[in-house]
Protein backbone atom coordinates (compact mmCIF):
# COMPACT_ATOMS: atom_id res chain seq x y z
CA UNK A 1 0.00 0.00 0.00
CA UNK A 2 1.41 3.37 -1.03
CA UNK A 3 1.82 5.84 1.83
CA UNK A 4 0.89 9.40 0.88
CA UNK A 5 2.60 12.10 2.90
CA UNK A 6 0.67 14.93 4.50
CA UNK A 7 2.38 17.32 2.08
CA UNK A 8 1.33 15.36 -1.02
CA UNK A 9 -2.19 14.87 0.30
CA UNK A 10 -2.55 18.59 0.92
CA UNK A 11 -1.23 19.56 -2.49
CA UNK A 12 -3.41 17.08 -4.37
CA UNK A 13 -6.65 18.15 -2.73
CA UNK A 14 -6.34 21.79 -1.84
CA UNK A 15 -4.17 23.99 -4.01
CA UNK A 16 -2.29 23.88 -7.28
CA UNK A 17 1.16 25.47 -7.38
CA UNK A 18 3.13 25.91 -10.62
CA UNK A 19 6.41 23.99 -10.74
CA UNK A 20 8.51 27.17 -10.69
CA UNK A 21 6.80 28.34 -7.49
CA UNK A 22 7.22 24.92 -5.92
CA UNK A 23 10.99 25.26 -6.13
CA UNK A 24 10.88 28.59 -4.31
CA UNK A 25 8.58 27.14 -1.65
CA UNK A 26 9.94 23.66 -1.06
CA UNK A 27 13.52 23.90 -2.32
CA UNK A 28 15.65 21.53 -4.37
CA UNK A 29 16.25 17.83 -4.01
CA UNK A 30 19.87 17.72 -2.87
CA UNK A 31 22.23 15.85 -0.58
CA UNK A 32 23.87 19.17 0.35
CA UNK A 33 21.14 21.54 1.63
CA UNK A 34 23.63 24.01 3.09
CA UNK A 35 24.91 24.88 -0.36
CA UNK A 36 22.12 23.91 -2.73
CA UNK A 37 18.75 23.91 -0.92
CA UNK A 38 17.57 26.70 -3.23
CA UNK A 39 18.77 28.09 -6.55
CA UNK A 40 19.41 31.54 -5.10
CA UNK A 41 18.77 33.73 -2.10
CA UNK A 42 15.48 35.61 -2.07
CA UNK A 43 15.00 39.29 -1.17
CA UNK A 44 17.06 40.47 1.78
CA UNK A 45 14.01 41.41 3.87
CA UNK A 46 11.06 39.00 3.81
CA UNK A 47 7.54 40.37 4.03
CA UNK A 48 4.07 40.72 2.61
CA UNK A 49 3.48 44.06 0.93
CA UNK A 50 0.22 45.87 1.65
CA UNK A 51 -1.87 48.04 -0.65
CA UNK A 52 -0.41 51.31 -1.91
CA UNK A 53 -2.11 54.37 -0.41
CA UNK A 54 -3.19 57.08 -2.89
CA UNK A 55 -0.81 60.05 -2.79
CA UNK A 56 -3.63 62.46 -2.00
CA UNK A 57 -4.50 60.47 1.14
CA UNK A 58 -1.02 60.15 2.64
CA UNK A 59 -0.87 63.51 4.43
CA UNK A 60 -4.22 63.05 6.15
CA UNK A 61 -3.36 59.50 7.22
CA UNK A 62 -0.05 60.62 8.73
CA UNK A 63 -1.84 63.46 10.52
CA UNK A 64 -4.37 60.93 11.81
CA UNK A 65 -1.65 58.79 13.33
CA UNK A 66 -0.04 61.79 15.00
CA UNK A 67 -3.37 63.01 16.43
CA UNK A 68 -3.93 59.97 18.68
CA UNK A 69 -1.72 58.22 21.24
CA UNK A 70 -1.32 54.99 19.31
CA UNK A 71 -0.47 51.56 20.60
CA UNK A 72 1.43 51.27 23.87
CA UNK A 73 4.36 49.14 22.81
CA UNK A 74 8.09 49.63 22.46
CA UNK A 75 9.03 52.16 19.79
CA UNK A 76 12.05 52.89 17.65
CA UNK A 77 13.16 55.83 15.52
CA UNK A 78 15.23 55.63 12.35
CA UNK A 79 17.14 58.74 11.23
CA UNK A 80 18.72 58.71 7.78
CA UNK A 81 21.89 60.60 6.85
CA UNK A 82 22.15 60.41 3.03
CA UNK A 83 25.83 61.44 2.69
CA UNK A 84 29.10 59.56 2.12
CA UNK A 85 32.63 60.82 1.59
CA UNK A 86 33.39 57.86 -0.67
CA UNK A 87 31.27 55.26 -2.44
CA UNK A 88 31.81 51.58 -1.62
CA UNK A 89 31.68 49.37 -4.69
CA UNK A 90 29.17 46.90 -3.25
CA UNK A 91 26.68 49.55 -2.05
CA UNK A 92 23.22 49.60 -3.59
CA UNK A 93 21.97 52.51 -1.47
CA UNK A 94 24.33 55.38 -2.33
CA UNK A 95 22.60 58.78 -2.52
CA UNK A 96 24.92 61.80 -2.21
CA UNK A 97 28.58 62.65 -1.75
CA UNK A 98 29.28 64.88 1.26
CA UNK A 99 28.83 68.58 0.63
CA UNK A 100 29.12 71.04 3.53
CA UNK A 101 26.55 73.53 2.25
CA UNK A 102 24.02 70.82 1.41
CA UNK A 103 24.76 69.03 4.68
CA UNK A 104 24.04 72.17 6.73
CA UNK A 105 20.75 72.71 4.89
CA UNK A 106 19.79 69.08 5.30
CA UNK A 107 20.44 68.90 9.04
CA UNK A 108 18.37 72.07 9.52
CA UNK A 109 15.42 70.41 7.72
CA UNK A 110 15.91 67.11 9.54
CA UNK A 111 15.57 68.97 12.83
CA UNK A 112 12.49 70.76 11.49
CA UNK A 113 10.98 67.40 10.57
CA UNK A 114 11.45 66.13 14.12
CA UNK A 115 9.99 69.34 15.54
CA UNK A 116 6.83 69.08 13.40
CA UNK A 117 5.26 66.31 15.44
CA UNK A 118 7.28 66.40 18.65
CA UNK A 119 4.33 67.67 20.71
CA UNK A 120 1.70 65.48 19.05
CA UNK A 121 -0.36 63.01 21.14
CA UNK A 122 1.37 60.16 19.30
CA UNK A 123 4.93 61.26 20.00
CA UNK A 124 4.23 62.19 23.62
CA UNK A 125 2.29 59.05 24.51
CA UNK A 126 5.07 56.49 24.82
CA UNK A 127 8.88 56.47 25.17
CA UNK A 128 11.29 55.71 22.35
CA UNK A 129 13.47 52.73 23.25
CA UNK A 130 15.90 52.76 20.31
CA UNK A 131 17.22 55.40 17.92
CA UNK A 132 19.25 54.32 14.92
CA UNK A 133 21.20 56.98 13.01
CA UNK A 134 22.10 55.30 9.75
CA UNK A 135 22.82 56.07 6.15
CA UNK A 136 24.67 56.69 4.06
CA UNK A 137 27.39 57.41 6.54
CA UNK A 138 26.46 59.51 9.60
CA UNK A 139 30.14 59.93 10.50
CA UNK A 140 30.52 61.93 7.27
CA UNK A 141 28.75 64.79 9.08
CA UNK A 142 30.81 67.57 10.60
CA UNK A 143 31.25 67.58 14.38
CA UNK A 144 29.03 70.67 14.56
CA UNK A 145 26.18 69.01 12.69
CA UNK A 146 26.50 65.86 14.81
CA UNK A 147 26.07 68.06 17.88
CA UNK A 148 23.04 69.85 16.39
CA UNK A 149 21.38 66.57 15.46
CA UNK A 150 21.92 64.89 18.82
CA UNK A 151 20.66 67.92 20.72
CA UNK A 152 17.52 67.92 18.59
CA UNK A 153 16.94 64.22 19.29
CA UNK A 154 16.97 64.84 23.04
CA UNK A 155 14.72 67.91 22.71
CA UNK A 156 12.12 66.31 20.42
CA UNK A 157 11.98 62.59 21.19
CA UNK A 158 10.69 61.10 24.46
CA UNK A 159 13.65 58.81 25.06
CA UNK A 160 13.27 55.94 27.50
CA UNK A 161 15.75 56.08 30.37
CA UNK A 162 17.39 52.88 29.10
CA UNK A 163 17.36 53.89 25.44
CA UNK A 164 19.79 52.55 22.86
CA UNK A 165 21.16 55.14 20.42
CA UNK A 166 23.25 53.79 17.57
CA UNK A 167 25.53 55.88 15.38
CA UNK A 168 26.79 54.23 12.16
CA UNK A 169 30.37 55.13 11.36
CA UNK A 170 33.46 54.61 9.25
CA UNK A 171 36.86 54.87 10.85
CA UNK A 172 38.40 56.98 8.07
CA UNK A 173 36.36 60.11 8.79
CA UNK A 174 35.56 59.50 12.47
CA UNK A 175 38.12 61.61 14.31
CA UNK A 176 38.38 62.12 18.08
CA UNK A 177 36.29 65.31 18.03
CA UNK A 178 33.37 63.49 16.41
CA UNK A 179 33.71 60.49 18.72
CA UNK A 180 33.51 62.61 21.86
CA UNK A 181 30.73 64.75 20.36
CA UNK A 182 28.69 61.57 19.94
CA UNK A 183 29.36 60.37 23.48
CA UNK A 184 28.56 63.77 24.99
CA UNK A 185 25.39 63.83 22.88
CA UNK A 186 24.08 60.56 24.29
CA UNK A 187 25.18 57.99 21.72
CA UNK A 188 25.71 54.70 23.57
CA UNK A 189 26.30 52.33 20.67
CA UNK A 190 28.72 52.63 17.72
CA UNK A 191 28.28 50.42 14.68
CA UNK A 192 31.25 50.30 12.29
CA UNK A 193 31.08 48.88 8.79
CA UNK A 194 34.46 47.16 8.82
CA UNK A 195 33.47 44.42 6.28
CA UNK A 196 37.01 42.97 6.38
CA UNK A 197 40.27 43.58 8.23
CA UNK A 198 42.24 42.40 5.20
CA UNK A 199 43.74 45.43 3.45
CA UNK A 200 43.58 43.91 -0.05
CA UNK A 201 39.91 43.01 0.35
CA UNK A 202 39.13 46.41 1.85
CA UNK A 203 40.80 48.32 -0.95
CA UNK A 204 39.04 46.32 -3.65
CA UNK A 205 35.61 47.35 -2.30
CA UNK A 206 36.52 51.03 -1.89
CA UNK A 207 37.55 51.20 1.77
CA UNK A 208 40.39 53.64 2.42
CA UNK A 209 42.11 52.68 5.68
CA UNK A 210 44.29 49.58 5.87
CA UNK A 211 43.48 46.75 8.27
CA UNK A 212 46.09 47.76 10.84
CA UNK A 213 44.65 51.28 11.09
CA UNK A 214 41.14 49.85 11.56
CA UNK A 215 42.29 47.60 14.40
CA UNK A 216 44.12 50.52 16.04
CA UNK A 217 41.06 52.79 15.94
CA UNK A 218 38.78 49.99 17.12
CA UNK A 219 40.99 49.42 20.17
CA UNK A 220 41.02 53.16 20.89
CA UNK A 221 37.24 53.57 20.78
CA UNK A 222 36.71 50.40 22.81
CA UNK A 223 39.18 51.79 25.36
CA UNK A 224 37.05 54.89 25.92
CA UNK A 225 34.60 52.42 27.50
CA UNK A 226 31.57 54.67 27.20
CA UNK A 227 29.44 52.92 24.55
CA UNK A 228 28.85 49.51 23.03
CA UNK A 229 31.10 48.90 20.02
CA UNK A 230 29.92 46.54 17.29
CA UNK A 231 31.10 45.92 13.74
CA UNK A 232 29.82 44.44 10.49
CA UNK A 233 31.85 41.77 8.72
CA UNK A 234 30.91 40.61 5.24
CA UNK A 235 31.69 37.29 3.57
CA UNK A 236 31.92 36.46 -0.12
CA UNK A 237 33.84 39.51 -1.37
CA UNK A 238 36.44 39.46 -4.17
CA UNK A 239 39.88 38.26 -2.97
CA UNK A 240 38.32 36.99 0.27
CA UNK A 241 39.30 33.34 0.58
CA UNK A 242 38.04 31.10 3.37
CA UNK A 243 41.33 31.70 5.22
CA UNK A 244 40.86 35.47 4.98
CA UNK A 245 37.27 35.20 6.19
CA UNK A 246 38.17 33.02 9.17
CA UNK A 247 40.94 35.46 10.10
CA UNK A 248 38.42 38.33 9.90
CA UNK A 249 36.10 36.59 12.38
CA UNK A 250 39.00 35.68 14.67
CA UNK A 251 40.15 39.32 14.64
CA UNK A 252 36.67 40.41 15.73
CA UNK A 253 36.92 38.04 18.70
CA UNK A 254 40.49 39.06 19.59
CA UNK A 255 39.48 42.73 19.58
CA UNK A 256 37.23 42.17 22.58
CA UNK A 257 34.48 44.45 21.23
CA UNK A 258 30.88 44.00 22.34
CA UNK A 259 29.41 42.30 19.27
CA UNK A 260 29.28 41.93 15.54
CA UNK A 261 27.26 41.10 12.45
CA UNK A 262 28.38 38.40 10.00
CA UNK A 263 26.48 38.91 6.80
CA UNK A 264 26.54 37.89 3.18
CA UNK A 265 27.66 40.07 0.29
CA UNK A 266 24.84 40.91 -2.11
CA UNK A 267 25.95 42.06 -5.55
CA UNK A 268 23.32 44.59 -6.61
CA UNK A 269 22.55 45.07 -10.29
CA UNK A 270 23.42 48.78 -10.33
CA UNK A 271 26.46 48.54 -8.05
CA UNK A 272 29.99 49.56 -9.01
CA UNK A 273 31.11 46.11 -7.85
CA UNK A 274 29.04 44.35 -10.50
CA UNK A 275 30.39 46.79 -13.09
CA UNK A 276 34.02 46.14 -12.01
CA UNK A 277 33.57 42.36 -12.15
CA UNK A 278 31.99 42.56 -15.60
CA UNK A 279 34.87 44.74 -16.82
CA UNK A 280 37.40 42.27 -15.40
CA UNK A 281 39.06 44.78 -13.06
CA UNK A 282 38.00 42.63 -10.06
CA UNK A 283 37.61 38.87 -9.72
CA UNK A 284 34.04 37.62 -9.21
CA UNK A 285 32.50 37.51 -5.75
CA UNK A 286 32.06 34.08 -4.18
CA UNK A 287 29.19 31.95 -5.43
CA UNK A 288 26.26 31.39 -3.09
CA UNK A 289 27.39 27.80 -2.53
CA UNK A 290 30.82 29.10 -1.42
CA UNK A 291 29.24 31.74 0.80
CA UNK A 292 27.25 29.00 2.52
CA UNK A 293 30.48 27.34 3.66
CA UNK A 294 31.79 30.71 4.88
CA UNK A 295 28.58 31.26 6.83
CA UNK A 296 28.97 27.88 8.53
CA UNK A 297 32.63 28.58 9.35
CA UNK A 298 31.75 31.96 10.88
CA UNK A 299 29.00 30.45 13.03
CA UNK A 300 31.32 27.73 14.30
CA UNK A 301 34.04 30.23 15.25
CA UNK A 302 31.60 32.46 17.14
CA UNK A 303 30.09 29.48 18.95
CA UNK A 304 33.52 28.21 20.00
CA UNK A 305 34.22 31.65 21.44
CA UNK A 306 30.92 31.39 23.38
CA UNK A 307 29.42 34.56 21.92
CA UNK A 308 25.68 34.89 22.48
CA UNK A 309 23.63 34.73 19.31
CA UNK A 310 21.00 37.49 19.16
CA UNK A 311 19.83 36.70 15.62
CA UNK A 312 20.87 34.61 12.63
CA UNK A 313 23.61 37.09 11.78
CA UNK A 314 24.24 39.04 14.98
CA UNK A 315 26.36 38.09 18.01
CA UNK A 316 27.05 39.65 21.40
CA UNK A 317 30.06 39.17 23.65
CA UNK A 318 28.37 40.63 26.71
CA UNK A 319 25.21 42.28 28.00
CA UNK A 320 26.33 45.71 26.85
CA UNK A 321 25.32 44.79 23.31
CA UNK A 322 21.52 44.60 23.17
CA UNK A 323 20.74 45.10 19.45
CA UNK A 324 17.39 46.64 20.41
CA UNK A 325 16.70 48.61 17.23
CA UNK A 326 17.16 45.67 14.89
CA UNK A 327 15.02 43.37 17.02
CA UNK A 328 12.20 45.92 17.23
CA UNK A 329 12.21 46.87 13.55
CA UNK A 330 12.30 43.27 12.31
CA UNK A 331 9.45 42.27 14.62
CA UNK A 332 7.04 44.92 13.34
CA UNK A 333 7.18 47.37 16.26
CA UNK A 334 6.51 51.04 15.62
CA UNK A 335 9.46 52.62 13.84
CA UNK A 336 9.19 56.35 13.13
CA UNK A 337 11.23 57.57 10.11
CA UNK A 338 13.04 60.89 9.79
CA UNK A 339 15.25 62.06 6.94
CA UNK A 340 15.47 61.66 3.15
CA UNK A 341 15.32 57.95 2.31
CA UNK A 342 14.19 56.80 5.77
CA UNK A 343 11.67 54.00 6.17
CA UNK A 344 9.36 53.24 9.06
CA UNK A 345 6.20 51.54 10.21
CA UNK A 346 3.18 52.45 12.34
CA UNK A 347 0.49 49.85 13.05
CA UNK A 348 1.47 47.90 9.97
CA UNK A 349 1.43 50.93 7.66
CA UNK A 350 4.83 51.38 6.01
CA UNK A 351 6.20 54.84 5.27
CA UNK A 352 9.09 55.83 3.02
CA UNK A 353 10.36 59.39 3.15
CA UNK A 354 11.22 61.18 -0.11
CA UNK A 355 14.81 60.18 -0.92
CA UNK A 356 15.50 63.06 -3.32
CA UNK A 357 17.26 65.52 -1.07
CA UNK A 358 16.20 68.67 -2.93
CA UNK A 359 12.57 67.57 -2.99
CA UNK A 360 12.86 66.62 0.68
CA UNK A 361 14.11 70.11 1.62
CA UNK A 362 11.38 71.82 -0.41
CA UNK A 363 8.64 69.72 1.18
CA UNK A 364 9.93 70.35 4.70
CA UNK A 365 10.01 74.08 3.96
CA UNK A 366 6.35 73.87 2.91
CA UNK A 367 5.50 72.33 6.29
CA UNK A 368 4.68 68.77 5.23
CA UNK A 369 5.96 65.36 6.28
CA UNK A 370 7.75 64.48 2.99
CA UNK A 371 6.48 60.91 2.56
CA UNK A 372 7.25 59.47 -0.87
CA UNK A 373 4.85 56.54 -0.61
CA UNK A 374 2.91 54.57 1.95
CA UNK A 375 1.28 51.14 2.12
CA UNK A 376 -1.55 49.81 4.23
CA UNK A 377 -0.99 46.65 6.29
CA UNK A 378 -1.84 43.32 4.66
CA UNK A 379 -4.35 41.08 6.37
CA UNK A 380 -2.78 39.21 9.30
CA UNK A 381 0.25 41.51 9.30
CA UNK A 382 0.77 41.03 13.04
CA UNK A 383 1.13 37.28 12.56
CA UNK A 384 3.45 37.79 9.61
CA UNK A 385 5.72 40.20 11.48
CA UNK A 386 5.96 37.82 14.44
CA UNK A 387 6.97 35.03 12.06
CA UNK A 388 9.63 37.28 10.51
CA UNK A 389 10.99 38.38 13.88
CA UNK A 390 11.16 34.86 15.32
CA UNK A 391 12.68 33.31 12.20
CA UNK A 392 15.38 35.98 12.34
CA UNK A 393 16.20 34.49 15.74
CA UNK A 394 16.57 30.97 14.32
CA UNK A 395 13.37 29.40 15.62
CA UNK A 396 9.59 29.73 15.42
CA UNK A 397 7.22 29.01 18.32
CA UNK A 398 4.31 27.47 16.40
CA UNK A 399 2.44 26.47 19.55
CA UNK A 400 2.47 30.00 21.01
CA UNK A 401 1.45 31.65 17.72
CA UNK A 402 -1.33 29.09 17.23
CA UNK A 403 -2.71 29.93 20.67
CA UNK A 404 -2.32 33.70 20.19
CA UNK A 405 -3.91 33.97 16.74
CA UNK A 406 -6.36 31.07 16.85
CA UNK A 407 -5.00 29.32 13.77
CA UNK A 408 -3.37 25.89 13.64
CA UNK A 409 -0.06 26.96 12.11
CA UNK A 410 1.50 23.52 12.37
CA UNK A 411 -1.35 22.07 10.32
CA UNK A 412 -1.42 24.95 7.82
CA UNK A 413 2.35 24.79 7.28
CA UNK A 414 2.47 20.98 7.33
CA UNK A 415 3.55 20.54 3.68
CA UNK A 416 6.47 22.94 4.14
CA UNK A 417 7.42 21.53 7.54
CA UNK A 418 7.40 17.94 6.33
CA UNK A 419 9.45 18.74 3.23
CA UNK A 420 11.98 20.96 5.02
CA UNK A 421 12.51 18.40 7.76
CA UNK A 422 13.26 15.75 5.15
CA UNK A 423 15.76 18.12 3.55
CA UNK A 424 17.46 18.88 6.90
CA UNK A 425 16.55 22.56 6.84
CA UNK A 426 14.53 22.47 10.07
CA UNK A 427 13.82 20.28 13.08
CA UNK A 428 10.58 20.15 15.08
CA UNK A 429 10.82 20.11 18.87
CA UNK A 430 8.12 20.83 21.49
CA UNK A 431 6.04 22.97 19.15
CA UNK A 432 9.06 24.88 17.85
CA UNK A 433 10.59 24.99 14.39
CA UNK A 434 14.35 25.04 14.93
CA UNK A 435 16.55 25.96 11.97
CA UNK A 436 19.49 23.71 11.18
CA UNK A 437 22.74 25.31 10.02
CA UNK A 438 21.48 24.93 6.43
CA UNK A 439 18.13 26.44 7.40
CA UNK A 440 19.91 29.35 9.05
CA UNK A 441 21.80 30.14 5.85
CA UNK A 442 18.56 30.00 3.83
CA UNK A 443 16.33 31.51 6.52
CA UNK A 444 15.12 34.39 4.33
CA UNK A 445 13.94 31.86 1.71
CA UNK A 446 12.19 29.79 4.38
CA UNK A 447 10.57 32.83 5.98
CA UNK A 448 9.31 34.23 2.68
CA UNK A 449 8.05 30.78 1.66
CA UNK A 450 6.01 30.57 4.89
CA UNK A 451 4.49 33.99 4.26
CA UNK A 452 3.72 33.20 0.61
CA UNK A 453 2.16 29.89 1.63
CA UNK A 454 -0.10 31.45 4.26
CA UNK A 455 -1.20 34.15 1.81
CA UNK A 456 -2.05 31.51 -0.80
CA UNK A 457 -4.07 29.47 1.67
CA UNK A 458 -5.96 32.52 2.91
CA UNK A 459 -6.64 33.71 -0.63
CA UNK A 460 -8.09 30.36 -1.67
CA UNK A 461 -10.17 29.93 1.47
CA UNK A 462 -11.40 33.52 1.44
CA UNK A 463 -12.82 33.15 -2.06
CA UNK A 464 -14.11 29.63 -1.33
CA UNK A 465 -12.08 28.35 -4.22
CA UNK A 466 -10.21 25.15 -4.63
CA UNK A 467 -7.95 25.38 -7.61
CA UNK A 468 -7.93 22.24 -9.75
CA UNK A 469 -5.79 19.60 -8.13
CA UNK A 470 -2.70 18.19 -9.71
CA UNK A 471 -4.37 14.80 -9.89
CA UNK A 472 -7.43 16.17 -11.69
CA UNK A 473 -5.24 17.85 -14.27
CA UNK A 474 -3.74 14.46 -15.04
Amino acid sequence: MQVISKADRFLKTTIYIPAIDKKWLFGNETDDPLRFAFDAKRAVHPGVRGRMIAKEDIASMWAGFMSRPGRRSKRAVYIHIPFCQTRCLYCGFFQNFSNKELEDAYIARLIMEMEMNSRSPFMKSHPVHAVYIGGGTPSALSAGNIKRLLQAIHLNLPLANDYEMTFESRFHEFDDEKIYMCIEGGVNRFSFGVQSFNTKVRRCIGRIDDGEKVIERLEYIKGIDNAAVVIDLMYGMPHQTMDVWEEDVMTLIKSGIDGGDLYQLNVYEDSKLKEAVEKGTLPPASKTSEQALMFKAGVEIMERARYKRLSICHWAKNTRERNIYNQLSKSGFITIPFGAGAGGKIEGHEFFVDRDIKSYIQRIDSGEKPIMFMTSPPDDYELYTEIIGEMDGGRLNLAALTHKYGVDLEDMLAPLIETWQAKDLIKMSDGFIELTIAGQFWYVNLTQAMLDWLVMIKSNRHHSLHVKSIAAQG
